[in-house]
């Protein structure tokens, strides 16, 4: 009976501990996955909103001549060129490009940046940077919380501590504001942006 108890112990001992380092291990592949595209996103769009909102670049009309289709599947990306016009008509521009797709002779309001790219303009473009960066803000906090569950499933007493102490009821409920307020602020921010782009030419 002993020699069967401990047989039977032994034998889950192994299953226990690969299924944990199992989950250890995709939950830091989740989080690390999630806190990147929350960070990555966030910068990059929070970066084109500046033109967006015509606080960088040059501001002008830019007629679309032709557009070029490259890549496959999820690579595949559509760039516009055409002639760009500042609004002061110091600047002519007839290699200007912007990274959407438009019918040739479209006329759009867009900010040129130093290397001839443009960026649309107006509420349409600002509202779906706005809800890009909210969904962003999700998913770091998802990524973060993924790393420190991944942290208490290896060490789950140290873990626990440091749980309890970097989430104490006040910055719980900070955070549960922060998601909610990020909800909110994508619903309404998409809603707008959507309604915005099928106005669009």
């Amino acid at each position: 009976m002993r020699t069967g108890r401990v047989r039977a112990g032994t034998g889950s001992e192994p299953k226990t501990r690969l299924g944990r380092i199992a989950m250890v291990l995709f939950m830091v592949f989740a989080g690390v996955l999630f806190s990147g595209l929350g960070i990555a996103g966030a910068v990059g769009l929070a970066g084109d909103m500046r033109y967006s909102t015509r606080m960088s670049g040059t501001p002008g009309l830019l007629r679309i001549t032709y557009c070029e289709t490259s890549g496959t599947g999820k690579q595949r990306h559509t760039d516009c060129y055409g002639v760009f016009r500042s609004d002061d008509h110091r600047l002519t521009d007839p290699y200007a490009s912007i990274g959407e797709s438009f019918k040739a002779g479209t006329v759009l309001p867009v900010q040129r940046d130093a290397r001839s790219h443009c960026y649309l303009v107006g509420v349409a473009p600002t509202a779906g940077r706005l809800a890009g960066i909210c969904a962003a803000v999700v998913a770091l906090v998802g990524g973060l919380a993924s790393l420190c569950g991944a942290f208490a499933t290896a060490m789950p007493r140290l873990g626990g501590r440091i749980g309890a102490a970097l989430w104490s009821p006040g910055a719980g409920r900070l955070l549960k504001w922060l998601l909610l307020a990020c909800g909110i602020g994508f619903a309404l921010f998409g809603v707008t942006g959507a309604i915005g782009w099928l106005a669009m030419p």
